[in-house]
């Protein structure tokens, strides 16, 4: 098959997403460097969903620049929504800071959030400082 054959892959700006943290916890244990970084809350905006992520309903649990997040987030119309964070976290020059490359993958009622979970989505993230919290911006993949 000839690459010209190939469809694109197109993407729509669908939402994005704050997670405040709480803090860090590192340890090392037998296998590897863990850290587990609590989510302290949240503001979710934009053109597909508006909600917030619920306080301390979870975090992120990163092992050899590998993230998972595990995270319960609420709709503006209090529906609520599982969210289960993979990715890779990208140590760029220190002045750029850290970025990551993120798949979420949703668990909603029937309803208005349903599709969530039937929806393929790809995340760009960065990691900020005073205050802390992480800043994702989400694609749906059509």
């Amino acid at each position: 098959m000839a690459q010209s054959d190939i469809p694109a892959i197109d993407l729509d700006y669908a939402f994005s997403m704050r997670i405040d943290s709480s803090g860090r916890v590192a340890f090392t244990g037998e296998m590897r460097t863990r850290v587990f970084e609590p989510a302290s809350g949240g503001e979710i905006w934009g053109p597909k969903l508006q909600g917030r992520v619920v306080p301390q309903s979870g975090g992120d649990f990163a092992s050899n620049n590998q993230m998972d997040s595990h995270l319960m987030l609420q709709a503006s119309d209090g529906t609520w929504i599982y969210m289960n964070l993979l990715g890779y976290e990208h140590d760029a020059d220190p002045a750029a800071g850290t970025y990551f490359r993120v798949t979420p993958y949703f668990d909603a009622p029937e309803g208005p959030w349903a599709w969530l979970a039937k929806t393929v989505f790809i995340g760009t993230a960065e990691r900020h400082h005073n205050p802390a919290h992480t800043l994702i911006h989400f694609h749906e993949v059509l």
